[in-house]
Formats: C-alpha cells, sequence, structure tokens
C-alpha cells in the first residue's frame, strides 16, 4: 500500500467512482474495536471516503468506518493522510441494522458502536 502525504488532483480525477460531498457523522474504529474515534465524513464514494478527525491521532493503515445516520460500516484501508484528514479506500461494508448478532464478532461489536452513537 502506497500512503501519500497529499494527493494530486491529477490522483483525484482517476477515481473510478465520483465522490459526492456531505457532512456525516461517523466512527473510526481499530484496535479489535476497542479503540474509536469521531470523525466527520466530508465525502463518500461507493469505493470510499474522505474524513476529518478532530484532530492529530495515531491510525493504523486498516480501520473500520461506522457512518453513523444509516449504520453502514466499512472495512477500510487508509490511502492517504493529511492531518487531520484521511482519505479511506472500502474493503467491504456491513449494513449494521440488518447484521444478525451472531454473525460475526466484529459486525457485533460494530452494531454495539453504531447503537451506542445513534441519537433516539
Amino acid at each position: 500500500m502506497t500512503t501519500l502525504d497529499d494527493p494530486k488532483a491529477d490522483d483525484l480525477e482517476q477515481r473510478k467512482s465520483e465522490r459526492r460531498r456531505v457532512l456525516l457523522a461517523g466512527k473510526l474504529v481499530y484496535g479489535e474495536t476497542d479503540m474509536t474515534l469521531d470523525c466527520g465524513i466530508r465525502n463518500l464514494s461507493r469505493r470510499g471516503a474522505r474524513i476529518r478527525l478532530a484532530g492529530a491521532a495515531a491510525v493504523p493503515n486498516e480501520v473500520k468506518l461506522i457512518e453513523l445516520r444509516t449504520g453502514t460500516a466499512f472495512d477500510c484501508i487508509v490511502t492517504w493522510r493529511r492531518t487531520p484528514e484521511l482519505g479511506l479506500k472500502f474493503i467491504k461494508s456491513y449494513e449494521l441494522p440488518e447484521s444478525v448478532a451472531a454473525e460475526q464478532k466484529t459486525v457485533s461489536a460494530l452494531k454495539r458502536i453504531w447503537l451506542e452513537n445513534t441519537v433516539r
């Protein structure tokens, strides 16, 4: 995996799916689902997202992102870093409202985090 310090305009134009500008609340999850960070999702596509953290944080290259409004979770790889923003590439997605708790330990933990952070 290549980590870019600053994505160039040419790189952005080579995306295979168009990103749309959004302002959504998210949770970044890592470390066997025991570490979480609040984040803002700034743009989103089928293949990835740009997120913004509240400040500098040591984030590993493999993370999970939960989009809190819909309860969609993604396995992600960090493709670029420009503090306080990160570019994420989606590897797999989970629809947490529809997931069966016994389906998988990780999905259960993600669903618990999502439920704890949704506005009722």
